[in-house]
């Protein structure tokens, strides 16, 4: 398992804004950029899959008012007509 397989979610954004700002910085050369640049991206892949992880578990826990579980898709932007 490699270093980034690893990580948590938050470790992984703490990276990617690390890296963000190193390759901002334009104090690299053009090889290491690319390396930056391609460790990102994993990076950003893998939060990726951490938050459709996420949206599953949120999705499948929604409550309704009478108690019972059921599938309800979120939409985080829109947000619901009850203000939830």
């Amino acid at each position: 398992m490699s270093r980034e397989e690893s990580l948590s979610f938050e470790q992984c954004l703490e990276r990617l804004e690390a890296i963000v700002k190193e390759v901002e910085s334009g104090n690299l050369d053009l090889d290491t950029a690319i390396m930056r640049f391609t460790e990102g991206m994993e990076l950003v892949r893998k939060c990726r899959v951490f938050l459709t992880v996420a949206e599953q578990k949120l999705n499948l826990l929604i409550e309704e008012r009478n108690g019972r579980l059921v599938l309800s898709p979120t939409n985080p932007a829109k947000g619901n007509e009850d203000g939830v």
